[in-house]
């Protein structure tokens, strides 16, 4: 079973935690202003625990304001 750290948070739990929509994740990746997500084996974007604790010490509440 994995730990916190290990879990796979989908790119919809990621907007909704950063209260941000699927787009602007995505949009951000694109601009390099995030880091690309990791892909499962049906490449689906997944972030991990660690990435959602990094990306809101990075942006804290300035990336809602896109």
């Amino acid at each position: 079973m994995p730990t916190m750290k290990e879990k796979k948070i989908k790119i919809n739990q990621l907007a909704k935690e950063l209260s941000v929509s699927i787009q602007t994740i995505k949009n951000y990746e694109d601009k390099g202003i995030l880091p690309k997500a990791k892909r499962d084996s049906k490449h689906w974007r997944y972030y991990t625990y660690e990435d959602l604790i990094k990306i809101k010490a990075l942006f804290g509440d300035e990336i809602k304001k896109g």
